[in-house]
């Protein structure tokens, strides 16, 4: 059964505004967290019908990849947090799509097809960070937010989804960015933590944005001699290879019932203490929820959960590999890069 929200625009703020507050009372803390998963859940149904509009578009792309899911809890509080004046309720990125496809032309072929496409929501923003990579962490790839509208379910008209377009290349790259960034806890993917790692994987997406043969981050060499040379020593200094194999290894326990060519909700938990990643599956969006809240609610920064919706378990590995700590693709493309681009005549 899907959520509708249940809170006003002003409670749904109020709620936002004060979560993070020090000196918040745990009855009110505990209203608040209610209200905000609440909100959060209301954006499943609009979500799920961006979902299934994407998979038609790249039907006739050969090994692509759609998956939605609902931001994390704590990762909602957290940009909160950062962004202190942000109103909850304009929160751009509550329910998300994931589109992976094979090359940059696919990725524009992907934003032309939504486009044109007859779907009456309304495009509310737009960003290209292919054109331009994110200066501050290199990230690449498109993202286009859509307001929800419908004749049929107006009750959820005006909630937002991301749609996330990239290349598999810049979805290793952004996983593995978020995978070092658990196990290190340290906020990577938000510039945050340390600089040598923010500035090993801003070096990595020049590195692949020269593979694709596009835009690279401002900040970086432009000659790939100077590049490779900088990228090299400070995979040096920080043991980089050794440590991602070392995720790499992570043990993951798979529920039988999780392992389907079915799709379903997907819980994953991984443990970071121990190197532990624990996948279950669920047909019900309700119950799913229900579990994903009573694992938030533990409030153990060692333990790193997400709910997702999938096609099947196999499409699930290969949208998520940070959750499964599986960035040893991330690693040998990594590897082959360099060899790649110093053979270049262009150095």
């Amino acid at each position: 059964m899907w959520k509708k929200s249940e809170y006003t625009k002003s409670v749904i703020n109020e709620a936002g505004r004060h979560i993070n507050d020090a000196n918040l009372d745990p009855n009110k803390k505990e209203e608040y967290l209610r209200i905000i998963d609440n909100w959060r859940a209301a954006h499943a149904f609009p979500m799920n019908t961006f979902a299934i509009n994407l998979k038609h578009q790249v039907s006739s792309i050969k090994s692509a990849i759609v998956v939605q899911r609902l931001k994390r809890l704590d990762t909602i509080i957290e940009k909160l947090n950062r962004y202190p004046t942000m109103e909850l309720f304009r929160m751009q990125d509550l329910g998300g799509c994931r589109v992976i496809v094979p090359s940059i032309e696919d990725v524009y072929k992907v934003k032309s097809a939504l486009r044109k496409s007859r779907i009456r929501h309304e495009i509310h923003n737009e960003k290209d960070y292919i054109a331009i990579p994110k200066p501050d962490t290199g990230y690449r790839g498109i993202h286009i937010i859509y307001k929800y509208k419908s004749d049929r379910n107006p009750i959820y008209d005006g909630l937002q989804v991301e749609i996330q377009i990239r290349t598999r290349l810049q979805h290793l790259w952004a996983t593995a960015v978020e995978t070092v960034g658990i196990f290190t806890q340290n906020g990577l993917k938000f510039n945050q933590g340390s600089e040598k790692w923010l500035r090993f994987f801003k070096l990595a997406s020049a590195l692949f944005s020269l593979e694709e043969n596009s835009a690279i981050v401002e900040g970086v060499p432009t000659s790939r001699i100077a590049l490779i040379k900088e990228l090299l020593s400070i995979m040096k200094e920080l043991d980089v290879v050794q440590k991602l194999y070392t995720i790499g290894l992570a043990s993951l326990q798979v529920d039988k019932k999780a392992k389907s060519k079915n799709s379903g909700y997907y819980l994953l938990v991984l443990d970071t203490e121990i190197y532990k990643l624990s996948v279950m599956r669920y047909n019900s969006v309700e119950i799913a929820t229900n579990e994903y809240n009573k694992i938030e609610n533990l409030e153990n920064k060692k333990i790193n959960a997400v709910l997702v919706s999938a096609p099947s378990f196999d499409a699930l590995t290969s949208a998520y590999p940070n959750y499964f700590a599986d960035i040893n693709d991330f690693t040998t493309v990594l590897l082959n890069s360099l060899p790649n681009l110093l053979n270049t005549n262009n150095v």
